[in-house]
């Protein structure tokens, strides 16, 4: 019986998955309007019934899609280490001991980051389901559980692994820095996205997070 269920359990879960994908794939190319959900369905190969299953509708879908998109972002921007709060109720990813570091590495690792953070967003799929997609779709509430755990909460680590050193000025709520930066580099995707020359609107807005990086490091 324990076995049965277990291959009930992974063949949802397996399905799931494939759903995500199509959806994915589809939302990436075409975008929320344009893809319906007979379209996810006949991609992932599947009946309705299975993706009703799954989710109440195309927008939970695109919630999903919308959660893995930003959550291989900030796995990928941000170096996830000892120093992360798993979101509450969920379990923490794996994490590295940076402990032996060089403050340089510390240093090198915050301004890589923001750099990563905003070459990810360049990418067509990325733009069309997180900067176009993404706020016309969901709501508030979810744009931002999500922009706050999977963005916020890793640049709030690299941060506070930065005033731990006394590299940054230790007068500054750490909370609001971290998210004023997160919503600059948003903004500044956003910017980059509608730029005529993208590589010297990147290049600009390094420059300008460089400098607000600099204004909050210790002399």
């Amino acid at each position: 019986m324990r076995t049965t269920i277990s291959k009930r359990v992974e063949q949802g879960d397996a399905t799931r998955a494939h759903l995500v994908s199509a959806a994915r794939r589809l939302f990436g190319e075409h975008g929320y309007a344009a893809t319906s959900l007979q379209g996810i369905v006949a991609t992932a190969e599947v009946t309705k019934g299975a993706f009703y299953h799954h989710f109440a509708s195309k927008q939970e879908a695109f919630l999903a899609v919308y959660e893995q998109v930003q959550r291989e972002i900030g796995r990928a921007a941000f170096v996830v280490h000892l120093d992360h709060e798993a979101p509450a109720g969920q379990d923490g990813p794996s994490v590295r001991d940076l402990s032996g570091e060089s403050n340089e590495q510390v240093w090198s690792h915050l301004t890589t980051g923001c750099r990563t953070y905003l070459e990810l967003h360049t990418r067509p799929d990325v733009q069309r389901i997180v900067l176009i997609d993404g706020r016309a779709v969901l709501p508030w509430r979810d744009w931002h559980r999500i922009h706050s755990d999977h963005g916020v909460t890793l640049l709030r680590a690299d941060l506070r692994r930065a005033m731990h050193r006394r590299m940054l000025h230790d007068d500054l709520p750490l909370g609001h820095v971290a998210t004023m930066l997160a919503g600059a580099l948003h903004e500044a995707c956003i910017l980059i996205a509608h730029a005529e020359r993208p590589d010297d609107e990147l290049a600009e807005a390094m420059c300008v997070v460089e400098r607000l990086l600099n204004g909050l490091k210790r002399a």
